[in-house]
């Protein structure tokens, strides 16, 4: 959902059980978590300078 958004917000309800379920007005039967999504601005370059860990990968830091 965008910032721009002023509609209603809908949730898809699907039984998954072998037997009926009954949501009655009012029933809570979801949560909505809001977090913030951000876009960092990037930067190209053409070479990166070398680090104390240089191209090494998964467990070669040690810790």
């Amino acid at each position: 959902i965008d910032s721009g958004y002023r509609g209603e917000i809908g949730v898809i309800l699907w039984n998954m059980s072998q037997t009926e379920q009954e949501v009655k007005s009012g029933e809570r039967i979801a949560q909505l978590l809001i977090q913030n999504v951000s876009s960092p601005q990037t930067v190209e370059v053409k070479e990166l300078k070398a680090s104390e860990r240089d191209s090494g990968g998964f467990g070669s830091s040690g810790k």
